[in-house]
């Protein structure tokens, strides 16, 4: 009983988020141009938009990324340090 009642949720859950995609796709059916710099997009709102969206999560994403390794390599690197003893 316990299964069917996640089986249930899930599939609640799943139909709610395909709704609100689709609801988004209608709203955005229109052509957009978007222009940053010298660079102009050109394109369905509902593809722009969430590409804009992914470059933007990528570029934080590898942003935190770069911090990290760069932690880890001055952790290293400070483990690596000796002390000459008098």
């Amino acid at each position: 009983m316990e299964n069917q009642k996640k089986s249930i949720l899930f599939w609640v859950v799943n139909g709610l988020i395909a709704l609100v995609v689709i609801i988004f796709i209608i709203q955005n059916w229109d052509k957009v141009t978007f222009t940053f710099l010298w660079l102009e997009i050109k394109g369905y709102g509902f593809l722009v938009y969430p590409v804009i969206f992914l470059l933007g999560f990528l570029s934080s994403w590898l942003w935190s990324y770069y911090r990290r390794m760069q932690k880890k390599r001055e952790e290293k690197r400070k483990d690596k340090t000796y002390y000459l003893e008098d």
